[in-house]
């Protein structure tokens, strides 16, 4: 029997995720089996079991691949060191948006690991941290726009995590939307008026107005 080497290994290994991805978003992840994984992949369940003792590390390592994938939204940056905070939030937002249109499966799997709340049964022990891993998003862009307010990019009145919560929604729900907008309706994802709202919400409408009180 011919013996794998490192790179057959690592080829098969690709194959399963990508395959998981596939039937995850077709079933789900708690309906997913990894017999259903192994059969899409083409593999033996041997085979699958071989590079994954468990479904628990098979999601662990699909979770972990989306997150070294992906960036801005989904891996922290710090906005403290940035010279050019704005700059880099609307450069950021550019590359993010204008890949949305062919990162589509990639947008749908993750939004399925963040929001599938019948992901784990009894005796699953898989975790995916989904409401640290928010709170941590929302405080790594807080930190970003206080960066801009810091340098006098952005009004003072700016609520910061208001302004990170909107800007986070307003590009996570627009995810969801490319496929038909874009790819069935054949309608143009126009990045530039996109990203200027987004600026435009950001400096008139995260404001915290102080009401004084009737004398």
């Amino acid at each position: 029997m011919a013996r794998i080497t490192k790179q057959e290994a690592q080829t098969t290994r690709t194959a399963i995720l990508e395959a998981a991805g596939r039937v995850l978003l077709e079933r789900g992840i708690a309906r997913t089996t990894m017999l259903d994984i192994a059969s899409e992949a083409g593999v033996t369940r041997g085979t699958i079991y071989w590079h994954f003792p468990g479904k628990d590390r098979l999601l662990r390592s699909l979770w972990e691949e989306l997150l070294r994938e992906n960036t801005f939204f989904f891996v922290a940056v710090d906005g403290q060191h940035e010279s050019d905070p704005l700059g880099f939030l609307v450069e950021q937002l550019f590359g993010h948006l204008n890949k949305l249109p062919e990162n589509i499966r990639r947008q749908r799997l993750f939004r399925l690991f963040l929001h599938e709340h019948d992901a784990a049964r009894p005796g699953d022990s898989y975790s995916f941290d989904r409401r640290d891993f928010q709170i941590h998003r929302v405080q790594t862009v807080a930190s970003l726009l206080a960066a801009a307010i810091e340098k006098k990019q952005l009004p003072p009145g700016i609520d910061v995590h208001l302004g990170a919560i909107a800007l986070i929604a307003y590009v996570d729900g627009l995810a969801p939307q490319v496929q038909q907008l874009v790819e069935e309706l054949g309608m143009d994802l126009e990045t530039p008026f996109l990203v200027n709202g987004l600026m435009h919400l950001l400096r008139f409408g995260c404001i915290r107005h102080i009401v004084s009180a009737a004398p």
